[in-house]
């Protein structure tokens, strides 16, 4: 039987890093994780969970807390990424779009 793709350096590159454990998850759930229990109660309760933490966000923004804004930052991101794993969307596709986006030149740059 072949070894498993060695996870990337969490140091290197986080979001990749978190990504592939998701879909390591996904793979091979495990009772006891809250990835797979994401997972498996799919569309309606991915969403979900991604509104509420856009919301607990833009609070903590709002009120201009740091430590909670990066939690709540890195609890949007988690979630966005389950969902990228449960649509079967690989996040180098989010990762070469922000790539292109960079390249545009905006329209007013040209007045």
């Amino acid at each position: 039987m072949a070894e498993p793709d060695p996870l990337p350096d969490p140091l290197l590159d986080p979001l990749q890093s978190l990504f592939a454990v998701i879909q390591e998850r996904q793979r091979n759930p495990q009772p006891e994780s809250y990835t797979c229990k994401l997972l498996a109660g799919g569309d309606n309760r991915i969403l979900k969970k991604i509104g509420e933490e856009a919301v607990e966000f833009v609070m903590a923004c709002k009120d201009r807390e740091q430590g909670a804004i990066a939690a709540e930052a890195a609890d949007v991101l988690y979630h966005l990424l389950v969902a990228l794993a449960h649509c079967g969307t690989d996040l180098d596709l989010v990762y070469a779009e922000l790539a292109a986006r960079r390249r545009e030149k905006p329209k007013d740059a040209l007045k």
